[in-house]
């Protein structure tokens, strides 16, 4: 008995000598619009008013976790890498404030501020992740967008957004660089075809 409960304290001292592994933080990151310093221009008076409800995203996005796939079909999550907010609810923001800083709106606005509006624009984010089954990667983000006439309740239009960026690696750093890229142009496409497609409603 002796003998065992000093073989337990040798061992103890042993694992305190050797210690704990680090583990290393979990790293948050901002998701971005790379043409997001420009100006903004003042809200067209003649023009409708936008609003803008909450992204919906898929179950597996729905989260501040960065995705990645290794093959086709297969997602997981980076252990120690994650958004400041999930991506749904950051596009839709950058989004908005794409869309008002173009002033072709006479205001936009959530759907939770309680305005009235005259186009309504509801997102879906489908896909969001860094493809690392090539070298060196790539990001995709898959965006369904529709708009709609709340006053005659009827279908404006509808579209499917698809951006992809290059990847230099297959770090986490990496995929959130593509990712703003991929971001920039995905708004810059969203943006105009919303601008054009909502302008109809005003002419009546």
């Amino acid at each position: 008995m002796r003998n065992a409960a000093a073989a337990i304290i040798a061992f103890g001292l042993l694992a305190g000598c050797m210690g704990i592994p680090e583990v290393p933080p979990r790293e948050y990151y901002v998701l971005e619009d790379l043409a997001g310093a420009g100006g903004t221009k003042p809200g067209a008076a003649a023009g409708p008013v936008l609003l803008v409800n909450p992204a919906l995203a898929s179950p597996f996005y729905d989260t501040q976790s960065l995705v990645f796939s290794r093959a086709h079909g297969q997602r997981a999550y980076y252990q120690f890498a994650a958004w400041t907010e999930r991506p749904a609810r950051a596009l839709s923001e950058l989004l908005a404030w794409r869309l008002e800083a173009g002033g072709n709106f006479r205001a936009v606005a959530a759907t939770t501020a309680g305005v009235r509006g005259d186009v309504v624009l509801h997102n879906r984010l489908e896909e969001f992740y860094h493809d690392v089954a090539g070298n060196p990667g790539s990001v995709r983000i898959e965006v369904t967008a529709v708009l709609v006439d709340p006053a005659e309740r009827t279908l404006i239009a509808r579209r499917r957004f698809v951006q992809s960026a290059p990847a230099s690696g297959e770090s986490a750093a990496a995929a959130v660089a593509a990712f703003n890229h991929a971001t920039t142009a995905l708004l810059d496409e969203m943006s105009a075809w919303i601008e054009r497609a909502a302008a109809k409603p005003a002419a009546r």
